[in-house]
């Protein structure tokens, strides 16, 4: 069973037309073009990928795993984890914004240029303002690999054990994304890679540190 096939018997089980689902994915894109033609190459066989931002909008239409559609791996239905909701099928657009705007960003209203922008839809439900960041070192690393988009929720600021966080540490005077932890008290930001030596792992943080928002859910591009 190839993509197309994955496409179409996804497509059917939920009862929805080639028209439907070419409606709907488009609603969800603001420049990419996809219409009911583009559906049915994809299900002959003659369209055998899809952008980035295609494929997170397609996934939502289709209530699917993205992997399991892609390369036939994995479950047929995304298994979400236990804090975080799919969306609804209108899904919120979020802007690919610098490390260095995300130690200043307020909200997606107060953007400047907006155009100038990549907006791709979120696969979970979070904050009207959640925007994304591409991970760009191997400190999370096997998890979370550079290049990969990362999903924050800047209205999401609450100090959870666990979470992986966005943050501000006033003596670095930059963004860093690490796991919190908090041990009998004791307040770290942990560097998962395994390969990373204890010293560059944990880093205790007390008044020095602003949790800027929460990870809410993460993309691999193909």
């Amino acid at each position: 069973m190839e993509l197309g096939d994955r496409f179409k018997y996804r497509r059917e089980v939920l009862g929805l037309t080639q028209e439907e689902v070419a409606k709907e994915v488009s609603r969800l894109l603001t420049s990419d073009k996809f219409n009911r033609v583009t559906v049915s190459n994809i299900e002959l066989g003659n369209q055998q990928s899809m952008k980035d931002r295609v494929l997170l909008a397609v996934i939502q239409i289709l209530k699917c795993n993205a992997e399991w559609l892609v390369n036939g791996k994995g479950s047929v239905e995304k298994i979400a984890d236990s804090n975080v909701e799919l969306v609804p099928i209108q899904g919120l657009m979020c802007p690919v914004i610098s490390w260095e705007q995300a130690g200043n960003f307020t909200s997606i209203e107060h953007l400047s240029e907006p155009d100038e922008y990549s907006f791709y839809p979120s696969p979970v439900k979070s904050g009207p303002n959640t925007y994304i960041l591409t991970v760009r070192d191997d400190s999370m690393s096997p998890k979370f690999e550079e290049g990969d988009l990362i999903y924050v929720d800047p209205n999401q600021i609450e100090a959870i054990s666990g979470k992986y966080i966005i943050a501000a540490i006033s003596e670095y005077q930059e963004v860093t994304f690490k796991q919190l932890q908090i041990l009998d008290n004791q307040k770290l930001l942990k560097a998962i890679n395994p390969d990373y030596p204890p010293e560059l792992k944990y880093l205790k943080i007390n008044n020095n540190c602003q949790i800027l928002g929460t990870v809410v859910a993460h993309v691999k591009p193909l």
